[in-house]
């Protein structure tokens, strides 16, 4: 009957491949692996392990992926006093999924049930790492270390690790941190630069000192922006020189000699200032 229902499903479905079988095919065998291992969790619950452990084993057999079947044959071995196969299922668990919590969990107490300090120490150590802050199982684990005499070294090598992680991070912001201070001071740069070109030297002068007030940490842009300004500043100072010349002279046609000479003494002391830059 479900061979039938198989090829049903595959003759009224389109096929199409995952990894060079068909996806229809692929999810059938998912399927039906889940339902293997829920019938290998009843016989497990009713304490028939030599039942329950045929049914994992077909689910694993079908979804090489399922990771919980995996760890489900591993837990059965070890109930029935197959270490050895028990370990490997595990490790095979972590193959497939290195984050899968509950294989380190396993091997840990399985190694400190062996006296096999070091490869305990290993495992709680990752359990440990990989957990969440108050997490049962992460308390579970420092408490283990704590029992075999490893959780000081533990506790340093993390810290050690967390303080590695914490000034590469550091580095990492101060670089981006820069990278985005020699962005925007480049950015006025380039605005100032074409407000030369257009002849707008005062708002010029006001983008190039932007650009300094951010002090880049690029030496060479950092120079460029000087002599530009330097240029602007110039040129400006020239400009309003020469506006408030004019002015004088006009004010001087309509006799105001009182404005004439506030605008000529503008216009001088921007002629002096020029003459004390060059």
């Amino acid at each position: 009957m479900k061979r039938l229902l198989i090829i049903l499903v595959l003759f009224f479905f389109p096929l199409t491949f995952i990894h060079g079988e068909p996806a229809v095919k692929v999810d059938v065998f998912k399927q039906q692996s889940r339902a293997y291992r829920q019938e290998g969790y009843k016989l497990q619950s009713r304490g028939d392990l030599q039942g329950a452990l045929p049914f994992y084993q077909k689910a694993m057999e079908m979804d090489p992926s399922y990771v919980e079947a995996i760890n489900d044959v591993g837990v059965v071995l070890e109930a029935l006093g197959n270490q050895e196969g028990a370990l490997n299922m595990y490790k095979q668990v972590l193959e497939v999924d290195s984050n899968y919590l509950p294989a380190y969990t396993n091997l840990a107490f399985l190694y400190e049930k062996r006296g096999d300090i070091k490869n305990a120490t290993y495992y709680w150590k990752k359990r440990y790492q990989l957990g969440k802050a108050g997490d049962y199982w992460t308390e579970v684990s420092r408490q283990h270390l704590l029992k075999l005499g490893t959780y000081p070294e533990v506790r340093k090598d993390i810290m050690e690790e967390s303080a590695q992680m914490i000034s590469r991070e550091v580095v990492y912001k101060r670089e981006q941190e820069r990278l985005q201070r020699i962005e925007e001071a480049s950015l006025h740069y380039n605005i100032g630069a074409e407000l030369m070109a257009r002849g707008d030297y005062s708002q010029a002068v006001k983008e190039l000192e932007t650009a300094l007030s951010i002090s880049p940490p690029d030496n060479e842009l950092k120079q460029k922006i000087v002599e530009m300004h330097k240029k602007a500043d110039i040129l400006n100072t020239k400009d309003l020189a020469m506006i408030n010349t004019q002015e004088a002279l006009n004010l001087i046609a309509q006799d105001n000699f009182l404005s004439a000479g506030e605008k000529l003494k503008n216009a001088l002391s921007a002629v002096f200032r020029i003459a004390k830059d060059q």
